[in-house]
């Protein structure tokens, strides 16, 4: 018999939630009886893999060896080499998904095998990160219906359901990406209206800050210069720095003394001066919150009602205080740590629950599931086609032309976007499908990066400038497919082509085999 569990598998932590047909939920409790497991993972040189505190405690002890914010490194081109193996983020990914679900099925009385998890991605998250979280869960055998966007989470925990009124800004800081939706009903539908944030804005970057300042005390020790390079050093400082951006958020000031390497130092901190050299990057999210709010004033949305914080970084007393003074809203702050894995967790339920035709309790109420019960989503990022001004590469001026624009409702089914051949009876074409890069679209191809790329054959024989059609499909939850036709009759061109920073099936086999023969502790 099939469980459903949601799974946040964040950059810091990850969680995961049991949510059952009669409401009651069971959050998976780790091996040291904490609620969030670290997304940390430590591979010794004779394969044995730890994941959760334990590797976070080596990060002091075996630095080289352990792994953290591997999902800042999704949908790219990262190969990492432990116990004489080459592992892509999503073949690191995969053990932590490993150790979740084996959790998961101990605390369930079930196997691995029987779980159903919709894994969160955030909705900042482009097509390539969001095809690798997919090929992390392939790659650990587990079995994923649906990747959701976190701020679509966090809708379904808070109860949107539960008050249809409510139009909300999410406001989603993790410990590396940052995420900002606003989320409400259109025509007796949940919808996301619009999306924006920065994969590489989190709570990472806060402790980044910190560390800076811990950094300069070190500097005026004896022999720092000779030190700084040091892994226990460096380690001992990360670790230091998230303590002490724990301890601001109870306290008006911190000093904290660290020994390390034989040496002791002391940093000093209040919270206005953390406010003050993390400045920056609250307006980075302010910024995205300003632009969120332009898009689904854009698409027709309401004006908000509240702001729902959502993500561990959150707790900072700087974030929830800047927005209640900026736009004069309610600001809701609910288990921020569990918010997004519980959103899932109900999620994983109701697609398992509209499967085998059962009743399930949401918000009180008890109804038949639905596969419709859902909030639509939005595209986070425009994709568009290379096009070519000129056959001669001395004078041409290529652009990236966006056909399907960014916050743009999902599913796309079948969305066609039509190019002309450059050559009589021309039978190939290269294909290059690009996707925002930037925070806004642009034409400029600097501006974009590599989606999908290969080649268009079997075109019929006809003039220069004749028609060929692509096909775009892109899901409920944000992957793509391509296809093609041509000629009068539309007929189907093949597409031999491939994914930047994405593996295909042969590499996830090889990552899978990979990963086998690591030995997972307990």
């Amino acid at each position: 018999m099939a469980i459903s569990i949601g799974i946040d598998l964040g950059t810091t932590y990850s969680c995961v939630i049991h949510y059952a047909s009669d409401g009651t939920e069971q959050v998976i409790v780790t091996d040291s009886g904490g609620e969030l497991t670290p997304s940390v993972v430590h591979i010794s040189g004779s394969g044995d893999v730890t994941v959760g505190e334990d590797a976070k405690e080596l990060l002091l002890e075996d630095p080289d060896n352990v792994v953290v914010g591997i999902k800042r490194h999704m949908g790219k081109d990262y190969p990492l080499e432990y116990a004489e193996r080459t592992l892509t983020p999503e073949g690191i990914s995969a053990l932590i998904l490993s150790k979740l679900a084996a959790d998961a099925a101990t605390a369930l009385g079930v196997t691995p095998a029987d779980l159903q998890a919709v894994i969160t991605v955030p909705a900042y998250f482009g097509i390539a990160e969001k095809e690798a979280t997919a090929a992390a869960a392939r790659i650990a055998n587990l079995d994923c219906p649906e990747l959701l966007p976190e701020p679509v989470a966090a809708a379904y925990s808070y109860g949107l359901a539960s008050d249809p009124t409510k139009t909300s800004l999410v406001y989603d800081l993790g410990g590396g990406t940052f995420d900002v939706a606003v989320v409400g009903i259109d025509r007796g539908q949940h919808r996301v209206w619009a999306v924006d944030g920065e994969s590489k804005l989190g709570g990472l970057d806060w402790d980044e800050r910190i560390q800076q300042l811990m950094w300069e005390e070190f500097d005026t020790l004896e022999d720092a210069e000779e030190l700084r390079f040091d892994e226990e050093v460096i380690a001992a400082i990360h670790t230091a720095s998230e303590r002490i951006k724990r301890k601001l958020t109870g306290a008006e000031s911190v000093t904290e003394r660290i020994r390390v390497a034989g040496r002791t130092f002391t940093l000093s901190l209040t919270r206005e001066g953390f406010i003050a050299v993390t400045q920056d990057l609250m307006l980075r999210s302010l910024a995205a919150v300003d632009r969120v709010l332009q898009s689904a004033q854009n698409a027709g949305a309401p004006e908000v009602d509240q702001i729902l914080l959502v993500g561990g970084s959150t707790r900072m007393p700087m974030i929830r205080q800047l927005l209640a003074e900026r736009f004069s809203l309610p600001v809701l702050l609910t288990d921020p740590d569990k918010a997004v894995a519980r959103g899932a967790a109900i999620h994983a339920e109701q697609l398992l629950a509209a499967r085998e035709r059962r009743a399930i309790t949401v918000n009180g109420i008890k109804a038949m599931a639905s596969d419709s019960a859902r909030i639509t989503s939005v595209l986070p990022r425009s994709i568009g086609v290379l096009i070519h001004t000129s056959r001669d590469p001395y004078t041409e001026e290529p652009y990236v032309a966006h056909f399907i624009h960014a916050n743009t409702p999902l599913p796309v089914t079948r969305y066609e976007h039509a190019v002309a051949t450059m050559v009589a009876n021309q039978e190939h074409a290269r294909i290059q499908i690009f996707e925002q890069a930037g925070n806004v679209s642009s034409s400029q191809v600097a501006d974009n990066r590599p989606l999908i790329e290969g080649e268009l054959s079997g075109i019929p024989a006809s003039p220069a400038g004749s028609k060929v059609s692509l096909w775009v499909t892109v899901s409920a939850d944000g992957r793509v497919r391509l296809e093609a036709t041509a000629g009068h009759q539309q007929q189907p061109v093949v597409v031999e082509a491939f994914m930047h920073g994405v593996l295909d099936e042969t590499e996830v086999s090889e990552q899978r085999q990979a990963t086998s023969g690591l030995r997972m502790r307990k």
